[in-house]
């Protein structure tokens, strides 16, 4: 018998269904799997167009299921239209599946080669929503619908500033303007699927990545269809209004996101603009991450989530050397290495706010009251910290259950003879029977569907090695729970793309409208406050040499300066200011 199946002759099904499971939405809205943030833009487009989640498309359809470079070349070639002349023969179509590989698609493993299946279309123009890559929308792990409605949040106070509105055209959204050049609305009805418009007479200026993405796009001939509700998306098309539990971190996202578009989006030149968007979406949801569990453990000490202005996150220490100095890698990697130690309890604290969540919303005396409060996320964290702690006036009812449910799992673990330390600690009445519920479930389901999982999202989100990306690790000998072995270890790095986005960024007013004058000390304050990354300043619990930290500093002078992103008349540190390399041109 599977632990699953055990767990639900003692739980029922319906509750283990619920509980089996790392998801957690209503404090991370996310799922924590495997994920790349340079597929969710398509996704993201196409939610803006039409105001709901992508489902499938013609991809498939026209192209084959395990479509290839190769294949998706023929097709293109074989078409009636006249798009590709020039590329006759085996010469002119390896051309042309290099140029899609190239500008794009993006093969399965980040593979070379023409004869791998395709995973996911590069948002080089917004016909590229046309494509459903990846296959299933679940593998964008509900980023793009996460992103979407931290700009369309619809409690702003001044709209015209950051609101980035739903399904109302090209013009008025500054994402789908910046990547939907020569597109309209052809048409009464800009939801009817045949309304997009790609205007020819008005593309002169279009790159051939773009143009590229375009015939493939209209290869597909329609946008995909939006979501259908079933087992596996019981959401259907809704694009959810979600919240984190670490709601400054989500803030800052979306400050970001929403000041970078509408700054730049014009300005920037596509490409490096891409690159510096997904460098933002990938300090946000690290940043992300480690404030989830920074809250989270707020709570387990402290009984309640503290106020968006004073929750905080984990450190991270920047090696300003990309690597190249040993002392600022390997203190990089230091505090790098206990972050992730302590993100390894997240999973649990997840799934302690599950159980309390499965049980209140279920339990005939507690069901109505926490249905009235889960509008609001403190309040009903609140109410789950005072069934926690006791101090409702059902906990009792509600713990009773808990524990009952408790010793049956111990006693059907019994009967297999299997698992006898968590057998004594689901017997164990000096520990919380929420907790005691709450680890044995994350023991049984193991650590490939709890903790791997966790780690694939953070990996993910860190972008590790990638040219715009967060980290670099490493293979090297390390002592974990005393015994030494060989394991990735990660420094996290400013890469070009990120010093990019970061100096840009911070150089906008709030507004987007205006720049503003911005010393290199106050960008380093600027990093360590808002993001907790550490340039100048030695983290919390850890004795650093003042020499290292100086020469960390002068690594990213001198970086910023090589950019372009650094001038200064004299050494005085507040006469050395950043400067964009990219502005609007005044008439």
């Amino acid at each position: 018998m599977s632990y699953r199946v055990l767990v639900e002759t003692v739980l029922g099904k319906p509750r283990t269904e619920r509980l089996w499971t790392a998801n957690a939405y209503s404090l991370l809205p996310i799922t924590p799997q495997s994920l790349d943030i340079g597929g969710v833009f398509p996704a993201l487009l196409y939610a803006f167009r039409w105001g709901h989640r992508r489902g499938k498309g013609q991809f498939e359809k026209i192209f084959g299921q395990s479509a290839t470079i190769a294949g998706v070349t023929e097709v293109l070639l074989n078409g009636e239209t006249t798009d590709f002349c020039g590329f006759d023969g085996e010469t002119g179509a390896a051309i042309l599946g290099d140029l899609l590989l190239a500008f794009c698609l993006e093969n399965k493993k980040h593979a070379l080669g023409q004869h791998i299946p395709v995973l996911r279309v590069y948002p080089t123009h917004y016909m590229a929503s046309w494509i459903d890559l990846p296959k299933e929308a679940s593998n964008l792990r509900r980023v793009p619908e996460f992103l979407c409605s931290l700009l369309t949040h619809d409690d702003i106070e001044d709209l015209s500033m950051l609101h980035f509105p739903l399904a109302q055209g090209f013009i008025s959204n500054p994402l789908l303007a910046t990547f939907g050049r020569s597109m309209r609305i052809r048409g009464q009805h800009s939801s009817d699927v045949h309304s997009d418009w790609f205007q020819e007479e008005t593309a002169e200026d279009l790159g051939i990545d773009e143009l590229l993405t375009i015939r493939l796009a209209q290869r597909c001939k329609t946008p995909p269809d939006k979501a259908r509700k079933n087992q596996k998306n019981p959401e259907g098309s809704e694009i959810p209004q979600q919240t984190a539990v670490a709601s400054r971190a989500a803030e800052i996202l979306r400050e970001d996101l929403a000041v970078f578009i509408r700054g730049y989006g014009g300005i920037i030149p596509r490409q490096a603009f891409l690159q510096m968007l997904e460098s933002c979406v990938c300090l946000g949801l690290t940043h992300l991450l480690f404030s989830t569990l920074a809250v989270l453990n707020h709570w387990k000490h402290h009984g309640r989530i503290p106020d968006m202005p004073a929750q905080g996150t984990l450190p991270l220490f920047l090696d300003c050397s990309q690597g190249q100095d040993k002392d600022l890698r390997g203190l990089s990697e230091q505090v790098m290495q206990e972050n992730q130690q302590q993100y390894e309890t997240l999973p649990l604290l997840m799934m302690v706010l599950r159980v309390l969540e499965d049980y209140a919303t279920t339990d005939r005396k507690l069901r109505d009251e926490a249905s009235q409060l889960q509008a609001n996320q403190s309040a009903f964290l609140t109410f789950l910290t005072d069934l926690l702690r006791e101090e409702h006036p059902q906990s009792y009812r509600l713990l009773d259950t808990i524990d009952e449910h408790c010793v049956d799992l111990a006693e059907t673990l019994e009967k297999d003879d299997d698992q006898p330390t968590l057998v004594t600690h689901l017997r164990n009445t000096n520990l919380h029977p929420a907790l005691r519920l709450a680890e044995a479930l994350v023991e049984l389901m193991g650590d490939t569907q709890q903790r791997a999982n966790y780690n694939k999202v953070l990996e993910g989100a860190l972008m590790s090695d990638a040219p715009n990306g967060l980290a670099i690790k490493r293979r090297a000998s390390q002592t974990r729970h005393g015994r030494r072995r060989m394991m990735d270890v990660r420094a996290i790095v400013p890469t070009i793309p990120m010093l990019d986005f970061l100096v840009h960024r911070h150089l906008k007013t709030d507004d987007a409208q205006q720049d503003r004058t911005l010393s290199l000390p106050a960008f380093i304050d600027i990093l360590r406050q808002r993001y907790g990354l550490y340039i100048a300043d030695a983290p919390p619990h850890h004795a650093v040499a003042q020499e290292l930290l100086l020469r960390n500093k002068a690594w990213l002078e001198r970086t910023l300066r090589d950019m372009g992103l650094l001038v200064g008349v004299n050494d005085a540190e507040s006469m050395k200011r950043l400067k964009p390399k990219y502005r609007k041109e005044v008439a």
